[in-house]
C-alpha cells in the first residue's frame, strides 16, 4: 500500500510540474556576469515564451562560442515565479589548435598528415572544423576511417590536440576496362594506373591508355604537393591523341591549392602542336568518402582560353561545368543526381576536329563508344538510383537525357536519352565493375557492354 501511495504521489508531482511549466511565462530577462550585447540577442526573443524555452537559446549560444574557440563555455538560467529569467554566461578561456595527430598507422609522414588534415596550429578551435577535416581526410582515399576523431587538452597551455583514427588504405589502383558495342561490332579497351600518396608524401601519379580500331590515346598527370613550402601544388599533365584524321600532342603545367576544407582552385598554361592555352579551374567536393560515396556533392568548373595559332584559326573560349549530388534515401538506397554542360565561344570560330568536345564513355554519354562524338556544345542531366552495401557492393540504375550540337552534315541540336544498369563489387583489394547502357530506344541487344577489373595496392 505504501509503495502504491508513493508511486501516485510521484505521478501527481510530475503532472503538477508539467502544468506549472506550461503556465510559467518569461516576462523579463536579466543577465549577470560578463557578457556582450550580442549575447543578449539570443535571449531577447524569449519574452512571452515558456520558462523552459531558454535552454534552446542557451544551446545555440554555447554552440556559437564553441566555434569561436571557447569550447568550455556554459550558460546557466533560472526563472522565478514572477517570470524573471536570470542568465549567466561562463565563457572560460579561448583554445587554439595544436598540431594534428593520427592515432592509427597511416603510412603517411606526420608532417604530411597534418597538412592534409587542414587544421592550422594556432587557429581558434572550432569543433565544426574537426568534423570537416575528418571528412576531408576520408574522401582523399589515402585513409580508412576507423573511429571518430577526439580532442585532447594540453595540460600546460590552452591548446587542443585534434586526434584522428585514420588507417592507411590500399588506394593506388590498376584497372583494365573492356567495352563492346553490339550495334557497331566495336571493341574498345583501356588501362588505368593511379598511384596515390606515393611513399606517404601526398604525391600522385595517374596514367591512362586507350585503344580502339581506329584511335588511340595516352594521358597522364603528376602532382607535387606544397612547392617551396607554400600551400600551392605543382601539377603537370598532358596527352597524345590519335584517330583516323588527327594526331595531337598537348601538355600543360599549373598550380593548384585547397581553400578551406572543400574548395580548390587551379591555374594552368598549356602548349600543343598548334595551340597555346591558359585555363582556370575550380572545384567543390564534400563527399563523405572516396570509394562508393553515400552523401555529399562534387562540383567542377573550368574555363580554357585558346590563343591564336599559326594556321590563323580563331581564338576561342571553352567552358565546362559538372555537378554530382548523392542523397541517402532509405537504409541502403541512395539517389545520385547531377549533370554536365559545355560550350565553345565564339560560336562562329573556325575549329579543328581536335578542338571540339570529345564525348562518349563512362564520364558522360555512357551508351556511346568512348570519344565517339565531337561537338561544339552539349548538356545532359543524370538521375540514378543506387543500392549500396557498405564499401563492398553497389548496384544502380541510371537515366541520362541530354542534348548536343551535331556537326555537319547533320547540323543542329540532337536529343539523347540513355539508360542502363551498373554493378560494382569489391573483394578485399580487388573489384569488378560491369555496366550495360542503351540509347534512344535501341533494341536491348544493341547496347554498350563494359566490364572492368581493378586491383588496389
Amino acid at each position: 500500500m505504501k509503495n502504491v501511495l508513493t508511486y501516485m504521489l510521484l505521478i501527481a508531482t510530475m503532472v503538477a510540474a508539467a502544468f506549472a511549466s506550461e503556465g510559467c511565462r518569461i516576462q523579463r530577462v536579466v543577465w549577470t556576469g560578463e557578457h556582450s550585447e550580442g549575447d543578449e540577442i539570443y535571449t531577447s526573443p524569449l519574452v512571452g515564451t515558456p520558462c523552459d524555452s531558454w535552454k534552446f537559446a542557451a544551446d545555440k549560444l554555447v554552440n556559437d562560442y564553441e566555434n569561436q574557440g571557447f569550447i568550455s563555455a556554459e550558460v546557466f538560467g533560472n526563472a522565478d515565479s514572477a517570470g524573471v529569467l536570470t542568465v549567466e554566461l561562463r565563457r572560460g578561456p579561448a583554445f587554439v589548435w595544436a598540431e594534428s595527430e593520427n592515432l592509427d598507422s597511416s603510412g603517411t609522414k606526420p608532417e604530411v598528415f597534418r597538412k592534409l588534415a587542414g587544421l592550422t596550429a594556432g587557429d581558434l578551435v572550432r569543433p565544426l572544423d574537426l568534423e570537416r577535416a575528418e571528412n576531408r581526410l576520408a574522401r582523399l582515399g589515402y585513409f580508412e576511417r576507423m573511429a571518430p576523431p577526439q580532442m585532447f587538452r594540453d595540460p600546460t597551455r590552452n591548446r587542443i590536440v585534434p586526434a584522428f583514427s585514420m588507417r592507411g588504405a590500399a588506394v593506388s589502383e590498376a584497372e583494365a576496362l573492356l567495352t563492346y558495342s553490339s550495334q557497331d561490332n566495336v571493341w574498345e579497351g583501356s588501362i588505368n594506373v593511379s598511384l596515390y600518396n606515393i611513399l606517404g608524401t601526398a604525391r600522385d601519379l595517374l596514367v591512362e591508355g586507350f585503344t580502339a580500331e581506329d584511335s588511340r590515346r595516352l594521358e597522364g598527370s603528376y602532382k607535387e604537393p606544397w612547392i617551396f613550402g607554400t600551400e600551392w601544388n605543382l601539377v603537370a599533365r598532358g596527352y597524345f591523341d590519335e584517330d583516323s584524321s588527327t594526331r595531337v600532342a598537348y601538355g600543360e603545367v599549373g598550380i593548384t591549392r585547397d581553400i578551406g576544407f572543400d574548395f580548390s582552385i587551379g591555374v594552368f598554361v598549356g602548349l600543343g602542336d598548334n595551340e597555346k592555352t591558359s585555363s582556370l579551374e575550380i572545384s567543390y567536393v564534400s563527399l563523405d568518402r572516396f570509394a562508393l560515396p553515400r552523401s555529399g556533392t562534387r562540383i567542377n568548373g573550368s574555363a580554357v582560353w585558346n590563343l591564336a595559332r599559326p594556321d590563323s584559326l580563331d581564338n576561342y573560349l571553352r567552358l565546362k561545368a559538372s555537378l554530382v549530388k548523392y542523397v541517402p534515401l532509405y537504409k541502403n538506397w541512395i539517389i545520385r543526381a547531377g549533370g554536365q554542360a559545355g560550350g565553345i565561344f565564339a560560336t562562329d570560330a573556325v575549329l579543328d576536329r581536335s578542338d571540339y568536345f570529345a564525348l562518349g564513355g563512362m564520364n558522360d554519354f555512357k551508351a556511346m563508344d568512348y570519344r565517339f562524338m565531337r561537338t561544339r556544345a552539349y548538356g545532359f542531366s543524370e538521375f540514378a538510383l543506387l543500392w549500396q552495401d557498405g564499401y563492398d557492393l553497389s548496384i544502380e540504375g541510371f537515366y541520362t537525357p541530354g542534348l548536343y550540337r551535331a556537326l555537319r552534315p547533320g547540323h543542329g541540336w540532337k536529343e539523347e536519352h540513355e539508360y542502363g544498369l551498373a554493378f560494382t563489387q569489391y573483394r578485399k583489394n580487388w573489384s569488378v565493375n560491369f555496366y550495360y547502357a542503351l540509347r534512344n530506344g535501341e533494341s536491348y541487344l544493341e547496347g554498350i557492354v563494359g566490364v572492368g577489373v581493378k586491383t588496389l595496392f
